[in-house]
């Protein structure tokens, strides 16, 4: 079977910044990897930060450069508003096998969702679900919530982007002429969040010079008005700096968990 243009090596290349990592043998008691077997031979890993079994949990899709065992320096923040973190790596991040590619994210998320589910149930994590995609992480979060699982919550977007062919021609600089608003529709976040019906809460640095605030101001405006939907826009905030403005990320955050949890 044919490959889908958008996942030319050429274009790969560009977009993806995988880095391997083993899993410690040092981890705390507070900190379990996690390995799922998604497809015949794509295994996803990550890690759960874990709090408490009762309270809600987040399933986070990362960034861009970054893998899951990073927020080793992050988990904190989440233990301040009283939820579980699980954060999950791309393929070829990580402890994840294979190489990344732009279809599979889209391909991979809702069967990593699926997985996390049964997790949750055979260790008896009993609170609610919701689902967070971090920059280009945000492609997996809307790939789960067009599909509109009965057991999710809600969806989180941070520092994240709406249109794919904006990312590819204005953030990757990719020129070719394959990539067209029209060739990228099946592969655009806009797209999916037509679909959503649930929840959101989108959350944006104004000063994000990687993506900007308008990609921020295209999702809210892409996702059903019938939808409770929230903009957080923090002043002063940047792509990578986002948590360092800890009250207005994560008292926002917190405010939407609880309602919806």
């Amino acid at each position: 079977m044919e490959k889908p243009f958008i996942d030319d090596p050429r274009i790969s290349n560009v977009v993806f910044f995988p880095r391997k990592a083993p899993i410690p043998n040092n981890l705390k008691s507070h900190v379990e990897p996690l390995t799922f077997k998604i497809h015949d031979n794509v295994r996803i890993g990550g890690y759960i930060y874990k709090k408490d079994k009762q309270l809600p949990n987040i399933l986070f899709f990362h960034g861009n450069g970054e893998i899951a065992l990073d927020y080793q320096y992050f988990y904190h923040l989440f233990f301040k508003i009283d939820v579980n973190l699980a954060v999950i790596d791309f393929r070829g991040y990580g402890h994840s096998t294979r190489e990344p590619s732009y279809s599979s994210l889209y391909a991979d998320a809702f069967p990593v969702y699926q997985k996390f589910i049964e997790w949750m149930r055979k260790n008896e994590f009993n609170g609610s679900l919701f689902v967070e995609g971090r920059s280009l992480g945000s492609t997996c979060a809307a790939e789960i919530g067009a599909q509109n699982p009965s057991d999710l919550k809600g969806i989180i977007f941070e520092s994240s982007f709406a249109s794919a062919y904006n990312m590819m021609t204005r953030l990757f600089r990719i020129n070719d002429p394959r990539i067209t608003p029209e060739s990228l529709e099946p592969y655009s976040n806009d797209t999916r969040m037509r679909r959503i019906q649930m929840p959101v809460l989108i959350i944006h640095g104004t000063l994000d010079w990687i993506i900007p605030k308008s990609e921020a101001e295209l999702i809210f405006t892409s996702l059903p008005n019938t939808i409770e939907k929230k903009l957080i826009l923090i002043e002063g905030a940047g792509h990578n700096d986002i948590f360092s403005h800890e009250k207005e990320y994560f008292q926002p955050l917190h405010e939407f968990i609880q309602k919806f949890k």
